[in-house]
């Protein structure tokens, strides 16, 4: 080419670059993000209220400080009641939640506790990098410093989950992230709607290349009363088996929260009960794409986030039940066991008292509650995770809003407190005479009755409440009970004593 040709050439590929570019951003394609990117995964179930908690009061928050509000994507060629995954993005961070009650993602669930070796089963479970966050105090305590740390440097890829690939690259319309393999797309044009409501038609983003051979995942049907099978682990709040429902590339479809209700029937049918499965999208559906609303504070981002879009379900006490039926059971043993101890204290309270004497089981018992009481403290007060038995998931006790008082002391604190002054009351007794024994035996059968009261209300919270069982938490209880029976007769006999002088 001569020498003169070359700059007018070199202009117009410059200005060829550039009308292209113009026109991908006019079109509404599919962006790449400028700079580091942070991406997550966050297992939820549609019936855990922490997990809820996580997304709809934390995560609209952390999305306005790194880069602002969030569009959220999923496949809507299935029926609402089988989405398992939902792509939160807005450029800087993107967090994909997986719904561990469908079989899709339940499949993801299990090899992510499998790699990652994971010993607490509950969600909400957040995995970003090689951290492993859980729990709804330890998400949003430490998830912005992991964010601002991978921004800083250069940005944090998905973690290497078995299934996870597929499970983005089945999500039509989601953005493309720079390095990250590319989706399915294509479809339909995508309707945005506006936060005045004014609805403009994109065009329809560049088709993308499937991948050659995607993995292929034989989901196993999980046993009806656990939703993961042993040795894996089964997620803290299952919502039982689902259909499984291969995603269809799709359309990207638009739309403001106020769109999309955020309360939805059950995911999963009851075991037992029939459910009226929802509709599944017409052939021009795809990918829907929920646009938050603007908002100019972050005390306002849970309120307009993209994120209210994700399905709630509040589960009955039998389904609760059902999540955990062994470790359940024994709490209702434990709790039936207690019932009947303080019915049988009642009766003494009617029948003659005789001579009896508190023995040294009672500091023997109080040092196991304290040593167990203890522990839980740490637990509860540290948010670290605790050593569960073969039965129940205490980790999940210990994580609930119930393991607080008011929201600050732990609840364990005052059972701690409470084996303490057992002990000090059996010495005071045992040491004494008079009327400062027969004071201290009294003082500690009332002492037992309400710490026995208080444990009938906390063991009937974890089965048909929180829907787990925390071994340790039962152990105090028995402790408790145990200290009781047999503070009852010599109290009751020194109340006697103090009604007659």
């Amino acid at each position: 080419m001569h020498r003169a040709q070359i700059v007018p050439h070199i202009v117009r590929l410059s200005l060829s670059a550039v009308l292209l570019g113009l026109a991908t951003a006019v079109s509404g394609g599919p962006a790449l993000a400028q700079g580091p990117v942070v991406r997550a995964v966050l297992f939820f179930s549609p019936t855990c209220s922490h997990c809820h908690q996580v997304i709809n009061e934390d995560l609209p928050v952390i999305f306005y400080r790194f880069g602002g509000q969030p569009r959220i994507y999923f496949d809507t060629t299935v029926a609402r009641t089988q989405v398992a995954f939902y792509d939160v993005s807005n450029g800087r961070v993107d967090i994909l939640l997986v719904d561990v009650s469908k079989l899709e993602g339940n499949l993801v669930f299990r090899d992510a506790t499998r790699r990652f070796q994971i010993e607490s089963t509950g969600v909400p479970r957040l995995i970003i990098g090689d951290s492993v966050l859980i729990g709804s105090r330890d998400i949003p305590r430490e998830l912005p410093l992991l964010i601002e740390k991978g921004l800083a440097g250069n940005g944090v890829d998905w973690p290497d989950i078995s299934g996870l690939q597929t499970a983005l690259a089945a999500i039509p319309g989601r953005p493309l992230i720079a390095a990250e393999p590319e989706s399915t797309a294509a479809g339909e044009p995508a309707v945005e709607v506006s936060p005045e409501g004014e609805e403009t038609e994109e065009a329809p983003p560049a088709p993308q290349p499937q991948p050659d051979s995607p993995e292929e995942v034989t989901p196993q049907a999980p046993a009806e009363t656990e939703p993961v099978p042993a040795p894996e682990g089964a997620p803290e709040e299952p919502a039982g088996e689902a259909e499984e429902a291969g995603p269809e590339s799709g359309a990207a479809r638009e739309s403001t929260p106020e769109e999309e209700p955020t309360v939805t029937p059950p995911l999963a049918a009851p075991e037992g009960s029939e459910a009226e499965p929802a509709e599944a999208p017409g052939p021009e559906s795809g990918a829907e794409e929920a646009t938050p609303a603007e908002s100019g504070d972050p005390a306002g981002a849970d309120r307009d986030s993209a994120l209210a879009v994700i399905p709630v379900y509040k589960p009955t006490m039998i389904e609760l039940y059902r999540q955990d039926p062994v470790g359940n059971s024994v709490s209702v043993l434990v709790l039936i066991g207690m019932v009947l101890s303080l019915a049988l204290v009642g009766l003494m309270m009617r029948g003659p008292t005789v001579e009896s004497r508190l023995t040294v089981a009672v500091p023997l018992i109080a040092a196991i509650g304290i040593g167990v009481a203890a522990y839980l403290t740490y637990i509860e007060s540290s948010g670290a995770t605790a050593v569960c038995g073969p039965v129940g998931d205490c980790n999940t006790v210990n994580q609930s809003e119930y393991a607080m008082l008011f929201g600050v002391i732990p609840v364990a604190a005052l059972g701690l407190a409470s084996y303490v002054a057992v002990i000090v009351g059996w010495s005071v007794a045992r040491l004494g005479s008079g009327k400062a024994a027969d004071w201290a035996k009294l003082m500690l059968l009332v002492l037992c009755v309400i710490g026995t009261l208080f444990s009938v209300y906390l063991t009937f919270l974890e089965p048909f409440v929180i829907g787990a069982t925390c071994a340790w938490c039962l152990t105090s209880a028995v402790a408790i009970t145990l200290l009781m029976l047999l503070s009852a007769r010599p109290g009751l006999e020194a109340l006697v004593r103090i009604r007659t002088r």
